[in-house]
């Protein structure tokens, strides 16, 4: 087996991508999230890989995209939930300190 055509091999057989299959399966990524059948076969071709392996490369990125973006959205809304959190619990102890000048004053009028 030559070194070159060959990919690293990790110990349950699995062929990892070379730094230039993952670079141009990076780039071509950006442009398009999903490939139409000839162009993941010409792809197949020139980077001497299984159209199928494409195929999971493009699903498996398209996956970490959505999770890197739901955690994205999380960290926002999870952001702007302390805010609002942090200012409902200001506007309640302000609340608090109106509702006692009020008694005081009602105790301090009757009195």
């Amino acid at each position: 087996m030559d070194s070159l055509s060959m990919t690293c091999i990790t110990k349950t057989n699995k062929r990892r991508f070379s730094t230039e299959q993952i670079t141009l399966l990076e780039s071509i990524f950006e442009t398009e999230s999903k490939l139409e059948t000839q162009k993941k076969l010409q792809l197949a071709r020139q980077l001497s890989l299984q159209p199928r392996q494409i195929s999971i490369w493009f699903q498996n990125k398209r996956a970490r995209c959505k999770s890197k973006q739901l955690q994205q959205d999380y960290a926002i809304l999870r952001a702007n939930y302390d805010v609002l959190a942090s200012r409902f619990d200001s506007l309640n102890k302000e609340k608090q300190s109106l509702q006692t000048e009020i008694s005081v004053a009602i105790y301090s009028y009757r009195n």
